[in-house]
């Protein structure tokens, strides 16, 4: 009986991302899985999204990465963990420079998640914790084939996040999202801030 409750409370979530504008755009939870009872829960989410980073070489500019990975959320509503992993790759080409580079990054994080009622309707949420990031970068020489591969160590930095989710007819979520990530104390203008806005909606079990 008790596998029945358990396999009766599976359920399968479909999260729509509206918008993103920020340094990472992400459209997040796409046909979430999860499992809940007596108020633990466990979600695993494919995330997919778009970041920009701020690069200086060869030229000073803003590059954009579309990245795709997962996320995990284990715990209760009020306090869980989370860890997420996410890759992507660009390709960009400089002619002035004779330059073609090519970036590959991951990132992983591992923090925890809150959400707190402020409302009927209207969830607080935060979120905090570390982010490790590598970063390997393949630069062409254009005119002569020639490459170069600089693949750097694992760097970690912390984050933190707020956001504010209003939840509709209990099967529509709306939520905004806001997360910082401290690359550097010294130059705060060298951190990431991480904007979202999306739109979950549970299916029937």
């Amino acid at each position: 009986m008790c596998f029945q409750r358990i396999v009766k409370k599976l359920s399968f979530r479909s999260r729509v991302a509206i918008c993103t504008i920020s340094s990472m755009f992400r459209a997040p939870d796409a046909n979430a899985f999860g499992f809940e009872k007596t108020g633990f829960q466990i979600t695993a989410e494919p995330v997919v999204g778009y970041e920009w980073t701020q690069v200086q070489t060869p030229v000073l500019r803003t590059r954009g990465m579309l990245i795709y990975g997962a996320r995990f959320v284990v715990g209760h509503r009020w306090l869980s963990g989370e860890g997420e992993y996410t890759l992507g790759t660009t390709n960009e080409t400089f002619p002035t420079q004779d330059q073609n580079i090519k970036t590959d990054k991951q990132n992983a994080r591992l923090g925890i998640r809150s959400a707190k009622s402020i409302g009927p309707f209207v969830d607080l949420l935060f979120r905090a914790g570390g982010q490790a990031t590598n970063t390997k970068v393949t630069s062409t020489t254009i005119s002569t084939a020639t490459s170069l591969t600089d693949n750097s160590d694992w760097e970690i930095h912390p984050y933190a996040g707020l956001g504010v989710q209003a939840n509709l007819l209990k099967v529509v979520s709306i939520s905004l999202e806001a997360t910082y990530l401290f690359r550097s104390l010294k130059d705060w203008s060298g951190n990431d801030v991480q904007t979202s806005a999306s739109l979950k909606i549970q299916l029937p079990h």
